[in-house]
């Protein structure tokens, strides 16, 4: 079986799904043939770079945030152009996307050209695919999003739900929180919130978070490490620097190192009212950091009593969470064991779900398990 994993942003941008799709790639060989489909970066043996009009390039710089919709959609469309002679090809079996645009135009260069492969779409993020778009299974990475796409019109029998899988020992801090303290030039004693997420208002909220940090006042560090690509906001780190001066930082390390943030933070926090899943909140969790996030359900039914939780709707309160949890030193733990209630997430647990997936996509040839 042929598998071909194709995300634009990949080599663009470092967000946690294009690392999900670059993990799936690494992990499940020798058993699934799969081949990644990139829009930068270098290309090997089974890694093909895709030209196309990327957001981030030319588009980006000349337009800065006018069209920002327009863009993300002719990325896609230029994508899917390009990267059709490689699958009239390639004889794959699975093409798996978790872009919703790039799921719609595949599906069309299949109806054209006449290829048979079939189409898995992730849904993982806060954009939906349209169910009309013509995939033919949906991964849901909850049930809550399963929930979601049934009551779009996605029928039960094409959808399965597996949770995105996870190498917790990248995350693991590489050294001791005072010897991190010291790399990163953080006082010891100085409360370090750490922030891991696209910088944005509408999902991310971050403009909520620099507010509610400088109403709980205190000399708490806010540390906010993410991509302002493909379409992040640069406004938000000017009202970080005017609201927290030195009390705020902006950083976009490499994936490789966020362990040491992890180890040297004493909290996590996401201002996020929904989300499809929470890849750096299970992170944290992994290495023990204390993590606090919206009071809802899907947080709830995703990991239980092993976070702090707040209305994050309402105004003042996670100022009012900040300053409680904060008082203390270090920050009390959860209710919950953290890194057990997150280690379900783990590859060595997800990896043969994964391969049981793409059989069950490609057809009765290559299923060997009824997926629930």
């Amino acid at each position: 079986m042929k598998v071909a994993l194709a995300c634009p942003t990949i080599g663009q941008t470092r967000r946690g799904y294009e690392r999900f799709f670059c993990d799936l790639h690494r992990i499940l060989a020798p058993d699934i043939d799969t081949r990644l489909f990139k829009g930068a970066g270098e290309g090997t043996a089974r890694e093909t770079v895709v030209p196309h009009l990327r957001r981030t390039g030319v588009m980006s710089r000349l337009l800065r945030q006018r069209l920002a919709y327009r863009r993300y959609q002719l990325e896609h469309a230029s994508f899917a152009a390009m990267l059709a002679p490689a699958l009239m090809r390639g004889g794959f079996d699975v093409v798996h996307v978790i872009d919703p645009p790039l799921a719609h135009h595949l599906h069309r260069l299949r109806r054209i050209t006449g290829l048979r492969y079939r189409l898995l779409y992730t849904h993982g993020g806060p954009a939906v695919v349209d169910p009309g778009a013509g995939v033919d299974h949906v991964h849901c990475l909850t049930e809550s999003a399963r929930t979601q796409m049934q009551g779009l019109g996605v029928p039960p029998r094409k959808m399965s739900v597996v949770p995105v899988g996870m190498d917790f020992q990248a995350f693991k801090p590489a050294g001791e929180r005072a010897a991190l303290r010291v790399q990163w030039d953080v006082p010891l004693s100085q409360p370090l919130v750490l922030c891991v997420g696209a910088v944005n208002r509408q999902h991310k909220r971050i403009d909520h978070l620099i507010r509610e940090m400088a109403a709980a006042g205190g000399d708490a560090l806010l540390w906010l490490d993410g991509s302002l690509h493909p379409d992040g906001d640069p406004e938000l780190l000017a009202l970080g620097q005017q609201l927290l001066g030195p009390r705020f930082r902006y950083t976009e390390v490499d994936s490789g190192r966020i362990g040491e943030l992890y180890g040297a933070a004493d909290l996590l926090v996401s201002a996020a009212l929904d989300e499809s899943f929470g890849m750096a909140v299970v992170e944290a969790m992994s290495t023990g950091l204390p993590v606090l996030v919206h009071d809802n359900p899907h947080f709830r039914a995703l990991l239980g009593d092993a976070v702090h939780r707040v209305d994050m709707a309402v105004p003042g309160a996670l100022a009012a969470a900040l300053q409680r949890l904060l008082s203390s030193s270090p920050v009390a733990p959860p209710a919950q064991d953290a890194r057990a209630a997150v280690a379900r997430f783990g590859w060595p647990v997800l990896r043969n779900a994964y391969i049981d997936l793409y059989r069950h996509v490609a057809g009765p040839r290559n299923q060997t398990s009824e997926l629930n």
